[in-house]
């Protein structure tokens, strides 16, 4: 059962051909990208359904949100993104939970199929028990999720970062901690943007296929020549 007061945000968009994983997408095709997308939907999903939060889709576009919930499921509740940017809109996600009642949030994105739960129950679990804000940092420079409490969000973190460069978790880690916060970092993580993520991703969990992953059952389908040889995606 949900604990009390904790909610998961994740920030998702419609799989849309040529709208989702633009990067993958010109490595690769855009039906392609958009199909891998929903899988880590779909694989973050089945592994987080079973934890101790309300779990919350903030999706985007608005306007899709019949085809959104049609896609992934009735089960959650679901939230449009508001905003012209991504800091606007992750800020408006947070204030929506908090208006809603929730004590604690946390917000992740959607390009880390293989989180384990167990990182999202430590980031509650920091937050319960006196941290004032977690991080969690990707590799490229970023971050992957972010929590407050309540009585401690700063929705100025948001303002004015610069997206998509690797700076942005040392900056957004410095400002929570120059605001006076006791920060919490949970591990470091890999999300999946660019090829060379893929192929990092498939160099990890290649001979374990992770159990039940529909991410890596289609990435087989793709690898996987005649004579069972690896191939590109």
């Amino acid at each position: 059962m949900p604990a009390l007061g904790r909610c998961l945000t994740m920030m998702i968009r419609h799989p849309e051909p040529g709208q989702v994983k633009t990067r993958l997408a010109k490595a690769y095709n855009s039906d392609f990208a958009a199909e891998l997308y929903g899988c880590f939907v779909d694989d973050l999903l089945n592994r987080l359904a079973g934890g101790r939060f309300q779990l919350v889709l903030a999706f985007t576009p608005a306007e899709r949100h019949r085809e959104v919930r049609r896609r992934f499921g009735d089960q959650f509740l679901y939230l449009p993104q508001r905003g012209d940017d991504l800091g606007t809109r992750m800020e408006r996600a947070f204030s929506s939970c908090f208006a809603r009642g929730f004590s604690t949030v946390v917000l992740i994105g959607s390009d880390i199929p293989d989180l384990p739960g167990e990182v999202i129950e430590a980031a509650f679990n920091a937050l319960d028990g006196g941290a004032e804000a977690v991080l969690g940092p990707a590799d490229d420079g970023g971050y992957y999720l972010i929590g407050f409490r309540a009585d401690t969000f700063e929705p100025a973190v948001f303002a004015g970062m610069p997206w998509g460069e690797d700076t942005v978790f040392e900056r957004s880690a410095g400002f929570l901690r120059g605001r006076g916060l006791r920060l919490h970092l949970v591990p470091p993580w890999r999300d999946i943007d660019t090829a060379e993520d893929l192929a990092n991703f498939l160099d990890r969990h290649g001979n374990t296929g992770l159990d039940g992953s529909r991410t890596m059952a289609l990435l087989r389908g793709r690898l996987e020549g005649p004579q069972g040889k690896r191939s590109s995606p």
